[in-house]
């Protein structure tokens, strides 16, 4: 059996998959095996190759040394890593925006609760903008009275701006929009080419600039109040 045949053979690849963890090695890359040190022409068989070796070096190693040319494979996985790390990213902008909403709704109910109490005219009433009036003069002593924890206080207080930016959110669908363009399923098919060419148009920005708008958002919610 030649070198060459010898990298091709089971023999050579059952123990390289074992100790590299692979499940498979591709044809491509089995072809790209080579014996450490390389073969030479006089190299007629893996048996003369073996002897040449262990006279050349012959404390260096016992059994017969095989690169596994990992660089390609290695690049292909970095860029795979790299755009699921952009996607993931965009998909946690989109996730904050979802509970910057949700935080507020919540917020919302907690208002309507404390109206509910000590302001009944406020019940049943849809508009917020009383509940706003009332929830920014609410008195610490009503608030511990409906054991509402101290640390939703402030944020109750100010719960105009709050509303006034899940509002904003609810309209301004642009930033979400973008986001989610840019996503690896859609950026990469014929949604993302339909749809870029509209956001000059309707938002005066492109879908990557509206993307970056986004993503520097201050979050109001969060601890900005």
């Amino acid at each position: 059996m030649s070198p060459a045949s010898f990298l091709n053979s089971e023999e050579a690849i059952s123990p390289l998959k074992r100790k590299a963890h692979l499940k498979r090695l591709s044809t491509g890359m089995a072809k790209r095996l080579r014996l450490d040190p390389s073969a030479v022409q006089e190299d007629l068989t893996i048996t003369m190759y073996y002897e040449r070796t262990q006279a050349l070096i012959p404390d260096d190693r016992k059994q017969l040394h095989v690169h596994i040319p990992f660089a390609e494979e290695i690049e292909r996985i970095q860029n795979k890593l790299q755009s699921l790390e952009a996607r993931t990213e965009r998909l946690e902008i989109i996730q904050k925006r979802k509970l910057k909403m949700l935080c507020a709704n919540a917020l919302i109910e907690l208002a309507r609760l404390a109206a509910k109490k000590y302001k009944s005219e406020l019940v049943g009433d849809a508009s917020t903008t009383r509940l706003q009036q009332f929830a920014a003069s609410v008195t610490d002593a009503q608030l511990r009275d409906l054991e509402v924890p101290p640390k939703f206080w402030t944020l109750l207080r100010n719960i105009e701006k709050i509303i006034e930016a899940r509002n904003q959110q609810a309209h301004e669908t642009a930033g979400e929009f973008a986001q989610l363009l840019l996503d690896k399923q859609f950026k990469e098919g014929h949604v993302f080419n339909l749809w870029k060419d509209i956001f000059p148009l309707v938002y005066g920005a492109t879908v990557e600039e509206i993307a970056a708008r986004e993503k520097e958002t201050d979050d109001m919610v969060f601890g900005l109040v």
